[in-house]
C-alpha cells in the first residue's frame, strides 16, 4: 500500500519537480525563438501577397473596361443595322406613328436599349418605340439639350459613304429623362444614327437612349466568373456594381488611383477613367491573407513537430530520472513501511500480526520490538473493554424498553380527547391526564396523586344537571356487584361535561370526563329545527298542526273558540326571480319580524313554507277583532321593505277559518283557511276572506276538472286549431298559430282559460306541450313550404330536462324544415331561470328554428331580454292594438315597437286585429305581419287546409292528400 505523503514519495516528487522545471525552461526558449521567426516571415509574406492581389485587380479592371467598351460598340452596331433596314426607311418616310412603334418596340428590346426616337432631317420627333410616348413633350425636352447640336451636325455631314454616328455616355443633367425607364440612373448611353433614302439623302435618324444599369449583366457575369467585385463610380458615388457588398465605397469621393484598404475589409483597385466614369475592382482582405496564413500555418506545423520531439525526449529522460529516484528512496523507507503496517493492524484489532525487523540492531529494530510489546498490552485491555461493554448494553436495553413503555403510556394518556382519573380501592387518585385539568380549568399543580375523590369534586366548580344521572349495567365480581354510573355537569363557562365512573375488579374505578357541549348543542339545534323554520326561526308546519290539535282538544274539553289566519305574499315570485334568492330570503325574514311585532303573546306566528305564513289567535275571536287583526297585517305588510339596496313593496291575501265544530281536526281547519285564502286571491288580492261552506264545492269542481283533463290526455280528446297570420305587404297567408282546444264529451267545448292555468299549476302542461309540438310539426310538414307554424311554449316545458331532445325528435319524425317552426315565448318564461331558458332557446336557434317574443310590452323586462337574446320576431300584445282606434298613445307605443324591431332586424306581428281601421294604421306605420278576428278566428284543421287551398291553389291537392 502506497501513501502519497510518505517520505518515499516526498523524495521522488522533489527530484522529478526539479528536473521538470529545467525541461520547461528549455522548451520555453525554443518556442519563443520559433514564434519570432514566424512573425518575420508573416510580414514579408504580407507584402508579397498585397502586390500580387493588386496586379490581379488591375487586370480585372482592364478586362471589365474592355467588356463595357465592347457592349457600347455593340449597341451602336445594332442601331446602325436597324437604320439600314428597308422597313425602317419606309416607316420614317410615311411618318406613321403606329408603324414606327410596332417596328421599333421589338427592335429596342433586341438592341438592349430603353427607348428609340425617330427624328426627321430637321430634328423634330416624329415617332418612338413606345405607343404611350408624348412626342410633343419629348420634342420640347430634346430641343433644350446640348447634345442635339451634335446630332444635327451629324445629319448635315453624313452621306452614304461617310455616315456620321453619335455614341456617348452622358450624365442625367445633360440628357434628362427624354426616354423614361425603370432603369433610370445617374448616366445614360445616347446613340444617334442617320437614315438615308433611296437617293442617298438624309431623311432623319434614330436616337436611342439606354440607362446605365445599376447591375450591368456583363459585369455581373464577369464578377461571378473571376470571383471579384466591380463598382462603376461616377461623380464620387457608385452608380453600378456587380457582386459588391453595400457600403464598401461609402464616402469615397476623390478620384481613386492606386489602391485603398476600405473599412469594410476590402482591397480596391481603380483604373483610368472611361469617358465620364471610373471602374474599380474589389476583393475582401481575406484573399490577401489567405496565402500568407497558409504559409504561416506550414511553418507553425514544422515548428510544432520539432517541439513535440523535444517534449518526447525530455519526458522520456524525466521518467528515467523519476524511476532511479524512486528506487533509491524505496531502499530507505521499506523497513519503516512494514512497522507502520503492523501499527495499523493493532489499531484495527489485529494483535497477532508479524512485525518485521525485530532482529535488526539499529534504530529500526528498536522500534519493531516496541511494537510487539504494544500488541500484547492492547490485546489485554480490549478483552476487558468487551466484557464491560456487553454488560452496559444489556442494562441500557432494559432501560430503553422501560422508558419507551412509559412514554407510550404518557402519550396515550395525555393525548386522549377525554379526561381520565384512576382511583384505587381506598378512593385515592393514582394517575390523571392533562385533558382532565383542561376540562375543569385546574392548574398544573392542583391535581396530584394521593388526593381523594371528594377533594377532586370540591375542585370541580360546576352544577349537576338534574335528571341526567343514568344507571348502567351491573358487573359481578368477587367483591360484589359493580355499578357503572353517568352524570352531567354544567361548568361556569357553559361547557357541559359528561362524567362516567367505570369500576375496576380490584375495588378501584376509572372516572372518564367528556366535553359534550357541541353534541348537546347539535341535539338541541336539531330539536329546534324539527319544529321551527331555519330561515325565519318561526314555528313550522309541524308545530302549527300540533298546536292546533292541542287547542282543538282543549276546546272539546273546556269549550272556547280560536281562529287561524293563512296568508301568502303577493308578487313575491317576481321579487325573488328578478332580484335574486338572497333578497327574497331577506324579505321573508322581515315579514316574519313584522308579523311577530303585530301579534300578541297568545297568538302563534308560523311559516308554512315558501311565501305562506299563518297566525293562530286565542284572543276573543269575534269577527270584529279578527277583522282588525287581518287589516293590520295587510296594512303592515303593504309598507315598503328596505332590502339591501332595493326598496320593495308587496301585498298579502289572508284566508280565515274559525274552530267552531267539535268534529274538526287540525288538518281540516287548515284546509278551510287555505280555501278562504284562494278566494281572497281570486277576489283581487290584498284582502281577507272567511271560509264559507260553498268554497269546498269550488275545490271539488276544480278536482273534477283536473280528473277530466287527465282523461282527455289519455283518450286524445285534445285538438289543435290554427289562427292564420297574414303578410301585410300582399295579404298572403304566411303562417298559422297552433292553439289548444278541448271538446269534452259531456261538458262540451271547455275554455282554455279554465283548463290551461290548471294544467300549468299541476304540471300536466309538460306532456300536453310535448304533444302540441309534435302534432303541429306533423301537420305543418304537409303544408306548402312557404307557410310557418307557431307554437307557444310554457315555462314548465323549458324547465324540464330533455326539451331539446323533444324538439329535435318532433322535427325529425315529422320531416318539417326547422326554419318553418316558430317558438313563441312570453316574458314570464324568461323570468324563471332566464339564463337556463336563454341557453335552451339558443340551442333551438342553432337548429334553424325561429324564436319570437309573445305579448311584447306587457312586462317590465322585455327590453332587457331583447338585448340578451336575438329574437326573430316581436308579437305586439293585442291590448295595444285594440286601443289604437281610441288612443294616440297606443299608436305611438306600437310605432315605437315596430321601429325598435326594425333596428334590431326583427319582424313584427300585431295580434288582435279586428277592424279595417286597425289594419290601415298598422300598414301605415310599417308592421310586417297581422293576426286577428278580422282575418280569421282559430279554426279546425279541415278549415285550415281549405284556407291554404284558396291562397295556394297549386298545392291544394297535395295538402288535401
Amino acid at each position: 500500500m502506497f501513501r502519497h505523503n510518505s517520505i518515499l514519495w516526498h523524495y521522488t516528487y522533489g527530484a522529478v519537480f526539479t528536473a521538470l522545471l529545467a525541461f520547461a525552461g528549455l522548451i520555453t526558449v525554443v518556442a519563443y525563438q520559433m514564434e519570432h521567426g514566424l512573425r518575420e516571415q508573416e510580414a514579408k509574406l504580407a507584402q508579397l501577397s498585397e502586390k500580387a492581389l493588386l496586379e490581379t485587380l488591375a487586370a480585372d479592371v482592364d478586362l471589365a473596361a474592355a467588356r463595357l467598351n465592347f457592349q457600347f460598340g455593340d449597341h451602336l452596331r445594332r442601331i446602325e443595322a436597324l437604320s439600314l433596314r428597308t422597313d425602317t426607311q419606309t416607316a420614317l418616310e410615311s411618318r406613321n406613328v403606329v408603324a414606327m412603334s410596332e417596328l421599333l418596340g421589338p427592335a429596342a428590346k433586341t438592341a438592349d436599349v430603353d427607348s428609340i426616337l425617330v427624328l426627321d432631317n430637321r430634328g423634330h420627333v416624329i415617332g418612338a418605340s413606345s405607343y404611350e410616348a408624348d412626342l410633343v413633350a419629348i420634342g420640347t425636352t430634346l430641343g433644350n439639350l446640348s447634345f442635339m447640336k451634335d446630332v444635327m451636325l451629324s445629319m448635315e455631314e453624313s452621306f452614304p459613304g461617310e455616315k456620321q454616328t453619335f455614341s456617348r455616355l452622358l450624365p442625367v443633367a445633360q440628357t434628362s429623362a427624354f426616354a423614361p425607364s425603370e432603369h433610370q440612373n445617374a448616366m445614360s448611353e445616347v446613340i444617334f444614327v442617320p437614315v438615308f433614302d433611296d437617293f442617298g439623302d438624309v431623311i432623319g435618324g434614330l436616337l436611342a437612349q439606354r440607362w446605365f444599369r445599376k447591375k450591368e449583366q456583363i459585369l455581373v457575369d464577369l464578377a461571378k466568373i473571376n470571383g471579384f467585385e466591380i463598382a462603376v463610380v461616377f461623380d464620387g458615388r457608385v452608380i453600378s456594381s456587380a457582386g459588391m457588398t453595400s457600403g464598401v465605397l461609402d464616402g469615397r469621393t476623390a478620384s481613386l488611383s492606386g489602391y485603398i484598404k476600405s473599412s469594410g475589409g476590402h482591397i480596391v483597385k481603380c483604373g483610368r477613367p472611361i469617358q465620364m466614369f471610373e471602374l474599380c475592382a474589389l476583393k475582401p482582405t481575406k484573399y490577401l491573407t489567405e496565402t500568407q496564413n497558409q504559409l504561416t500555418e506550414i511553418g507553425r506545423e514544422e515548428g510544432g513537430k520539432l517541439l513535440k520531439w523535444l517534449i518526447f525526449i525530455g519526458f522520456s529522460a524525466l521518467l528515467a530520472f523519476a524511476a532511479v529516484a524512486y528506487l533509491l528512496a524505496r531502499q530507505v523507507t521499506r523497513p519503516l513501511t512494514n512497522i507502520t503496517r503492523a501499527l495499523s493492524g493493532i489499531a484495527g484489532g489485529d494483535f497477532e500480526g508479524d512485525v518485521a525487523g525485530t532482529g535488526r540492531h539499529d534504530e529500526v529494530g528498536d522500534i519493531a520490538r516496541s511494537v510487539v510489546l504494544l500488541q500484547r498490552s492492547v490485546k489485554e485491555r480490549d478483552a476487558l473493554r468487551v466484557r464491560v461493554h456487553e454488560k452496559n448494553r444489556t442494562l441500557k436495553a432494559q432501560e430503553t424498553k422501560l422508558r419507551d413503555q412509559n412514554m407510550l403510556f404518557d402519550a396515550a394518556l395525555n393525548n386522549m380527547s377525554h379526561g381520565l382519573c384512576m382511583f384505587d380501592a381506598t378512593g385515592k387518585l393514582i394517575v390523571s391526564n392533562r385533558r382532565y385539568g383542561e376540562l375543569f380549568g385546574h392548574k398544573d399543580d392542583q391535581v396530584q396523586p394521593g388526593m381523594t375523590a371528594s377533594q377532586l369534586e370540591a375542585l370541580q366548580d360546576g352544577t349537576e344537571i338534574s335528571g341526567h344521572e343514568l344507571q348502567g349495567e351491573r358487573h359481578s365480581t368477587d367483591n360484589g356487584d359493580l355499578l357503572v354510573s353517568t352524570s352531567m355537569l354544567k361548568l361556569p363557562s357553559d361547557r357541559i361535561v359528561l362524567k362516567t365512573n367505570q369500576p375496576l375488579v380490584d375495588g378501584g374505578w376509572i372516572e372518564i370526563s367528556e366535553d359534550i357541549t357541541e353534541r348537546q348543542e347539535a341535539r338541541d339545534r336539531l330539536a329546534f329545527l324539527a319544529r321551527h323554520d331555519p330561515l325565519t326561526h318561526l314555528p313550522n308546519r309541524v308545530e302549527f298542526l300540533e298546536h292546533m290539535e292541542a287547542l282543538l282538544s282543549r276546546r272539546r274539553k273546556k269549550g272556547g273558540e280560536f281562529a287561524i289566519l293563512c296568508l301568502d305574499l303577493d308578487e313575491f315570485k317576481v321579487v325573488n326571480d328578478s332580484l335574486g334568492h338572497p333578497v327574497g330570503d331577506e324579505l321573508l325574514r322581515q315579514v316574519g319580524i313584522r308579523l311577530t311585532e303585530i301579534t300578541e303573546n297568545d297568538e302563534l306566528v308560523v311559516r308554512l313554507g315558501g311565501d305562506e305564513f299563518a297566525v293562530v289567535t286565542e284572543l276573543p275571536v269575534d269577527r270584529q277583532s279578527v277583522d282588525e287583526l287581518a287589516r293590520c297585517i295587510i296594512s303592515q305588510l303593504s309598507q315598503p321593505f328596505q332590502l339591501a339596496d332595493h326598496q320593495v313593496t308587496v301585498g298579502t291575501s289572508i284566508g280565515i277559518a274559525f274552530a267552531e265544530n267539535d268534529d274538526l281536526v287540525a288538518d281540516d281547519l287548515f284546509k278551510q283557511a287555505d280555501l278562504a285564502l284562494y278566494k281572497a286571491k281570486d277576489d283581487g288580492r290584498k284582502t281577507h276572506r272567511y271560509f264559507e261552506p260553498h268554497m269546498s264545492e269550488a275545490v271539488s269542481e276544480r278536482q273534477a276538472l283536473l280528473n277530466a283533463l287527465r282523461d282527455a290526455i289519455a283518450h286524445n280528446q285534445l285538438e289543435l286549431h290554427y289562427q292564420p297570420q297574414f303578410e301585410m305587404e300582399n295579404f298572403q297567408v304566411c303562417g298559422f298559430e297552433a292553439l289548444l282546444r278541448w271538446h269534452h264529451p259531456e261538458r262540451g267545448m271547455v275554455s282554455p282559460a279554465d283548463f290551461i292555468p290548471l294544467a300549468e299549476e299541476t304540471g300536466l302542461i309538460v306532456p300536453i306541450g310535448a304533444w302540441v309540438l309534435r302534432e303541429a310539426c306533423m301537420q305543418a310538414a304537409k303544408w306548402p313550404s312557404d307557410i310557418r307554424v307557431a307554437v307557444n311554449l310554457s315555462p314548465r316545458q323549458l324547465k324540464v330536462a330533455g326539451f331539446g331532445a323533444e324538439l329535435v325528435g318532433a322535427l325529425a319524425s315529422s320531416g318539417l324544415n326547422p326554419r318553418r317552426l316558430e317558438l313563441e315565448v312570453t316574458e314570464g318564461v324568461l323570468l324563471q331561470d332566464s339564463e337556463e331558458v336563454l341557453s335552451i332557446l339558443r340551442q333551438a336557434k342553432s337548429l334553424g328554428v325561429r324564436v319570437s317574443m309573445d305579448d311584447f310590452g306587457t312586462g317590465y323586462s322585455s327590453l332587457s331580454y331583447l338585448r340578451s337574446f336575438p329574437f326573430d320576431k316581436i308579437k305586439i300584445d293585442q291590448t295595444f292594438v285594440r286601443s289604437m282606434g281610441d288612443s294616440e298613445e297606443a299608436v305611438a307605443i306600437v310605432r315605437t315597437v315596430i321601429e325598435l324591431a326594425k333596428s334590431l332586424k326583427m319582424t313584427t306581428t300585431a295580434e288582435g286585429v279586428e277592424t279595417r281601421e286597425m289594419l290601415d294604421i298598422l300598414k301605415e306605420i310599417g308592421c310586417t305581419d297581422v293576426q286577428g278576428f278580422y282575418f280569421g278566428r282559430p279554426m279546425p284543421l279541415a278549415n285550415t287546409l281549405e284556407l291554404i287551398g284558396e291562397h295556394f291553389p297549386e298545392s291544394h291537392h297535395a295538402v288535401s292528400a
